[in-house]
């Protein structure tokens, strides 16, 4: 009998039904598998080892899937019974375990009998199915815990200290297979093989799947991520299945870092590279990446024509300093920033006002070329006055309400500022809901779930958010509030002096409309009415009578008439001077009182309310970090964040930055989401990215260096057109990656193709009816504009939505449709202004027509069989302007035209 083997024994447990057992039989039996279970040294855990509550039972929960966000980890469990997501409260788990609905969810007496393992096993009913099976190694770890009295252990010895899976990395080929081992490290000083506690996961099933126990197993060509799960505690490894082929890889000499990192991924996989791509396609595709729009066709013929050997080089250095780069990375800061949504109640902030300024002092920042780290630091750190007087800050706000007209000379005004206290002027900007956009933009990190539990997708626990944010809590909240005059006694005496002038200019422009202004309105009628009369008797005399007497004392009462409505409008002008002045004053006071930004002595703890209940913490805490930190009362808590994001070992700052400009260029990040740094998202060329931000680092985190640095890759200047065994790469950079132009590019792109341009009808705002569209701090009252920007997923700025993926990048036939068949295309295209009816009015022939429409919409020139099709359209057509007209729509619909490549 002792010889009998575990599957054996197994096999019994299974032929039992327990159901049909009596309490008493069911105990014996009980100690009997115990007894049997600790026989086998093969058994899970040996017999003389303690199963840990921590360290065992809360892994199993998270194994099977009991205590994930579908399951019993839920909000609000699942019929009666919840645990926390992942195990992030294991004391909770354990007191609800035990002592819940009389405790018969356990029962250390008759383990077997315990609702825990009858539901997790099938033998009464579980709407989660089976979890495990009776006789499987989980239920027999489950079985002895609860043997043994159910106990929970010391959680702090039972704290991993590190966690590792091997092969970290493995080739391997479709059908083959092999297994992930994972071992622990925990807090007693104890090592654990934890392979059988783990879930495994794949994140490209096309390339390899995993199954519970661990076994990998290749299918198709690529590389996938691997993530282990142990506890809540993720880790990540990678398996490559190369292409097989005859086809030899070539030998590439790749001096770029980039390339090298690139290159030698692609041999592994033996996937060859494309060619570089030919001078036409680069000088058009770093148009569209760099400055958002077309090249002219002047532009194309001079670079195709340049024979230097550095010529893509030295374009790309003019590029950089070129005013459009600054405006089309200003859209993408604005997104990311929510430059949108400002403005509560009673506090003289709004979107029309503020959206441009704040636009406007990125791109300045932009086009000087400030080290990023200095960027998020004025970002960060800012402040309405910036250590000035109020008087000094009165006359900035003053400045601005003033600038806000035609030419916005306010955009200016505020460029010139130091810090952009607007970033803390926005909607939810402050607080828990703040910091959670502080993450997103700055850390690439996604922190929503964490807000009211464990993220089931992340490490971020909810306690992680809540220290976080109380290095942001002492930043005031901007908006109206009752007591403001008595927390901010120093503004409230300039407030109350300007509000006291409004009101008095108010009483007296309302004295002046009702007084003397009915009398000045009564004359202006009377006048106006003389003034026709007498114009027209005038009129009649020099034309029938020129020498009657009556003439000149005509003309001297007409001009008293005149003398007279002069002197009514002034009237009304000096009125309406005065309703501007009080209406600007109340303006500059309310904003000083209600939006100022500053820095609070005293903050609130951060809290956070959900169906779970509330949260709060008292503590300082950096991401990622243990210890907290203390902040002295007279210093800012947001330096120290800063000083953490410049640290050189910082997992998210400048790489998130990084990863996100990669992404610009190539159509997805190294991380892919580009704002999802997470282990649970591993990076595809991890040592590629961290060579990245070492460099980026050490150039001073200077974004130009950056961007230089990966266009001038071999990686970037890469065919669109794959090599033979490489045409279902999609994401180790085998060749250039095919996209759609983002909204606003494509609209300047058309505008420029066809010269036209928009009116957006935003005199309202005070705005120029015309300009690029990447330049638009907000959607314009244009319909057609309007339209192509939602159907081609330009973000709201929604400052509750924190996602990069708010711009829907995504394609669908409701993109193509509206450029084939919108009507405006058709009045862009015949537009007596526009590039067509120029170019048939130029004493070009045919050929090179067609010639100037290839390069006002490709960037090339056509080849013989294109030309010919294209004369052969105009020459069938019933007119020769109809004709062109339809090559040129064809062009602007094309593949070509319409995507990145």
């Amino acid at each position: 009998m002792i010889s009998m083997n575990l599957g054996t024994s197994a096999t019994l447990i299974k032929m039992l039904d327990f159901n049909s057992i009596s309490n008493l039989h069911r105990h014996f039996l009980t100690t009997w598998l115990v007894l049997l279970f600790s026989l086998f040294p093969n058994h899970a855990k040996a017999a003389d080892e303690e199963v840990s509550y921590h360290k065992h039972i809360m892994a199993l929960f998270s194994k099977l899937s009991c205590n994930g966000g579908n399951c019993h980890g839920a909000v609000k469990g699942q019929n009666g019974f919840r645990l926390s997501m992942f195990s992030a409260d294991p004391q909770g788990d354990h007191a609800r375990l035990l002592y819940e609905t009389g405790g018969r969810r356990v029962n250390p007496q008759d383990p077997a009998s315990s609702l825990l393992l009858l539901k997790a096993t099938g033998q009464v009913p579980h709407g989660g199915d089976v979890r495990m099976h009776l006789g499987g190694a989980d239920y027999q770890m489950f079985l002895r815990w609860l043997a043994s009295g159910a106990q929970k252990d010391d959680i702090n010895m039972a704290q991993l200290s590190s966690l590792q899976v091997t092969p970290a990395e493995q080739l391997t080929k479709p059908g083959e297979k092999y297994r992930l081992k994972v071992q622990a490290k925990f807090a007693s000083g104890k090592s654990e093989d934890v392979t059988d506690l783990c879930s495994f996961e794949s994140l490209d099933t096309g390339v390899a799947t995993i199954d519970r126990k661990g076994w990998v197993e290749g299918v198709g060509v690529g590389d996938a991520g691997l993530i282990v799960r142990y506890r809540a505690q993720p880790i990540a490894a990678r398996v490559l299945v190369p292409k097989i082929h005859g086809i030899p890889f070539p030998n590439l000499q790749t001096a770029h870092f980039i390339d090298k990192h690139v290159v030698e991924k692609l041999k592994l996989l033996n996937l060859p590279p494309a060619d570089l791509c030919d001078d036409a396609t680069f000088f058009r595709r770093i148009h569209i990446d760099m400055l958002g729009d077309l090249p002219s066709p002047e532009e194309v013929r001079t670079f195709l024509q340049d024979k230097q050997p550095d010529k893509r080089t030295k374009k790309i250095e003019q590029l950089l300093v070129h005013p459009s780069h600054a405006d089309l990375w200003t859209l993408k800061f604005c997104d990311l920033l929510k430059a949108a949504e400002f403005g509560v109640y009673a506090d003289a902030l709004s979107k029309e006002q503020d959206a441009p300024r704040m636009q406007a002092w990125i791109h300045s920042r932009l086009v000087e070329n400030i080290p990023y780290d200095q960027f998020a630091e004025r970002i960060l750190l800012a402040n309405s006055r910036e250590g000035r007087s109020i008087e000094e800050y009165i006359r900035e706000v003053t400045a601005l309400f003033e600038g806000y007209a035609p030419g916005r000379p306010d955009l200016e005004v505020y460029s010139k500022r130091k810090t952009l206290d607007l970033y803390w002027q926005r909607r939810n900007s402050s607080g828990v809901k703040g910091t959670l956009q502080v993450a997103h933009a700055f850390l690439g990190l996604r922190l929503e779930c964490a807000q009211c539990h464990r993220h089931p997708h992340d490490n971020w626990q909810q306690e992680d958010l809540l220290d976080f944010a109380n290095l942001f809590m002492r930043v005031r909240n901007v908006g109206f509030e009752g007591d403001n005059e008595k927390k901010f006694p120093d503004i409230a005496v300039h407030f109350k002096k300007l509000n006291t002038e409004s009101k008095t200019l108010e009483s007296e422009v309302k004295k002046r409309k009702e007084g003397e202004g009915k009398k000045q309105d009564e004359l202006g009628k009377k006048y106006k009415l003389e003034s026709e009369k007498l114009t027209s008797e005038v009129a009649k005399l020099e034309k029938s009578n020129p020498s009657d007497p009556e003439l000149p004392k005509k003309k001297e009462e007409l001009k008293r008439t005149k003398d007279g409505l002069e002197t009514v409008e002034k009237y009304r002008q000096e009125t309406t001077t005065l309703e501007k002045k009080s209406k600007l004053l109340n303006d500059i006071s309310v904003r000083m009182m209600h939006a100022e930004s500053r820095l609070l002595p005293e903050g609130t703890f951060a809290k956070v309310t959900s169906p779970l209940g509330t949260a709060e913490s008292k503590k300082s805490r950096l991401l990622g970090k243990t210890e907290a930190v203390s902040v002295p009362a007279e210093s800012d808590p947001r330096v120290s964040v800063i000083a953490w994001m410049r640290e050189p070992t910082n997992p998210y700052f400048a790489k998130a930055i990084v990863n996100r400009v990669w992404a610009h260029y190539f159509g997805r990040g190294i991380i892919d989401p580009p704002d999802n740094l997470s282990a649970f998202n591993p990076a595809t060329h991890p040592e590629l990215l961290q060579e990245l931000c070492a460099g980026f680092i050490k150039n001073n985190y200077d974004l130009r260096w950056l961007h230089r640095t990966i266009i001038s890759s071999r990686t970037y200047q890469q065919s669109s057109t794959p090599k033979p065994g490489s045409e279902t790469d999609r994401t180790h950079y085998a060749s250039f990656t095919l996209r759609r132009m983002q909204a606003e590019i494509l609209l300047d792109a058309i505008n420029t193709a066809t010269s036209t341009n928009e009116n957006m009808d935003m005199k309202f705002s005070n705005w120029p009816d015309s300009m690029k569209i990447v330049q638009m701090p907000f959607f314009p009252r244009n319909t057609f504009v309007t339209h192509v920007l939602e159907t081609y997923g330009k973000p709201q700025r929604n400052g509750g939505v924190q996602c990069d993926c708010e711009r829907d990048e995504s394609s669908s036939i409701f993109q193509v449709l509206t450029i084939a068949n919108h009507p405006r295309i058709w009045e862009k295209i015949k537009d007596p202004k526009g590039r067509l009816a120029k170019l048939l009015k130029e004493s070009l022939d045919d050929s090179q027509k067609i010639e100037e429409l290839f390069l006002a919409t490709l960037s090339r020139t056509p080849n013989e069989n294109e030309r010919t099709h294209c004369l052969e359209y105009i020459k069938a057509a019933s007119s020769s302007e109809k004709g062109y007209q339809g090559v040129f729509w064809s062009l602007l619909n094309t593949r070509e035209f319409l995507l990145q490549h």
